[in-house]
């Protein structure tokens, strides 16, 4: 029988059975490689953004034009962070049984 070459198989993270290095889903557990960030983390890092802005120049006395444009100022920084911050590829937990 002729062994897989050893760079192209890694374990699971969660199961820690041998899957292919290639592939998205464990066949074992059910663990899912994600690219970037969720739609939980993206949503969470917009709306963080969207809420500091106006909080920021509501403390600095500014008026509702400049928090409005710190609003949309903050919300695209938000999108940017969580695209930087979950840039590369990690794995996710298997989903539980519904």
């Amino acid at each position: 029988m002729i062994e897989p070459v050893p760079s192209s198989v890694e374990q699971c993270p969660f199961c820690h059975r041998t899957i292919r290095g290639t592939t998205e889903t464990c066949p074992h557990c059910g663990a899912e490689r994600q690219f970037g960030p969720t739609r939980r983390e993206s949503l969470a890092s917009i709306g963080f953004g969207v809420v500091v802005g106006p909080a920021g120049m509501a403390l600095a006395g500014a008026g509702i034009t400049l928090a409005l444009m710190a609003a949309a100022i903050g919300g695209v920084l938000g999108f940017f962070v969580a695209h930087s911050r979950h840039a590369g590829d990690r794995w996710m937990p298997p989903r539980k049984a519904r």
